[in-house]
């Protein structure tokens, strides 16, 4: 009687419940038998037999008993050991906030073969949760302080990209704002590039087409007319006429070499009968409207004949000079051979 109380002594001690029944062993097992209060340890219901039987653990919900509870589980392993025996495993994660002996109580465990179908039961099992000596007058602290882990880029990668995210979100709002403030459209669309020559003859062409004098309306087609030309001068050659007077304009013409002196008094005579229009509500002859139409038909394409022939001399000027260049080079470098084959 002695030595059977010994052996349920130690297996309290030891958190282990065993038995045998026909070649199976059985058990019940703690990691620990004391732990501070919150700490986790498990608890598993095992089975050891000689050849592969089917087992059906205990199964608990949310407390193994009042106090303590399950926070994970039942999870279940098998395998086979060295002298081969089976070994299977249930386990169980638990846990206890409150000082305390506490018992797990003797359990069933179901041993289904082909031999026998039996009901086993564990041995109770016990352990002791113990709490933290506080000083009254420190109060609770951290038993052990956590360490300043050093920052991976891993780690400082999503701040960065927050971080470049906000910047430019920022520098969005404040060119929003200025845009806004100065009354600009947010999106500049690119607009083709017409040279001046073409925006003025299609410019002319629509004043042909549109008819406005044969329909009574000679100030809005002197107006089109004149700005037409005004335009094309600006363009062109750089002359500000769409600021200027009719006097300045002639002025600025006089100085343009490629404006012959024919042209010059044709430009006078449009100018000075569109200035009689529109501001001395001058009525031409319907001759006289359709003749300042062809003058500044002519006048564009005259000058800007004049203009591309002189680009293409002063092209082949400067491709002649650069060809000049390339072979007074290259007499300089034959002569330098020549000279230093003759030292040698």
């Amino acid at each position: 009687m002695g030595l059977k109380q010994i052996w349920v002594c130690l297996l309290l001690l030891a958190g282990i419940g065993a038995g045998r029944a026909q070649n199976v062993e059985y058990g019940v097992a703690l990691d620990t038998n004391y732990m501070l209060i919150g700490d986790q340890q498990h608890l598993t219901f095992q089975v050891r037999s000689d050849g592969q039987v089917k087992v059906e653990f205990p199964l608990l919900r949310d407390t193994v008993v009042q106090g303590v509870e399950i926070l994970s589980g039942p999870l279940r392993d098998s395998v086979r050991e060295k002298n081969g025996k089976w070994l299977i495993e249930e386990k169980y994660l638990i846990t206890a906030f409150d000082t305390g002996v506490y018992v797990v109580p003797s359990m069933p465990v179901k041993i289904i073969n082909q031999d026998y179908n039996n009901v086993l039961r564990t041995e109770p099992v016990s352990f002791v949760v113990n709490t933290y000596q506080v000083d009254p007058q420190k109060g609770n602290y951290d038993i052990v302080y956590p360490y300043d882990a050093p920052w991976t880029f891993r780690e400082i990668l999503p701040y960065l990209l927050w971080s470049l995210l906000g910047v430019g979100l920022l520098l969005v709002g404040i060119w929003f704002w200025r845009r806004r403030k100065k009354n600009k459209p947010l999106f500049v669309v690119k607009k083709e590039e017409i040279p001046p020559y073409v925006k003025a003859i299609r410019s002319l062409d629509e004043i042909k087409e549109e008819k406005l004098w044969q329909a009574g309306r000679e100030k809005e087609y002197y107006t089109r007319l004149t700005d037409t030309v005004r335009l094309y001068l600006d363009e062109e050659f750089g002359i500000a006429a769409m600021e200027q007077t009719s006097g300045e304009i002639m002025t600025a013409l006089k100085e343009k070499p490629e404006v012959e002196t024919k042209e010059r008094e044709r430009m006078e005579e449009l100018l000075s009968t569109a200035d009689f229009v529109k501001f001395a509500k001058y009525t031409p002859l319907q001759d006289e409207n359709a003749r300042h139409l062809e003058m500044a038909y002519g006048f564009v394409n005259s000058t800007h004949q004049r203009k591309q022939a002189e680009k293409l001399e002063q092209q082949k000027a400067e491709e002649e000079e650069n060809r000049r260049h390339e072979e007074e080079k290259k007499g300089t470098l034959d002569s330098g051979t020549a000279i230093g084959e003759s030292n040698n």
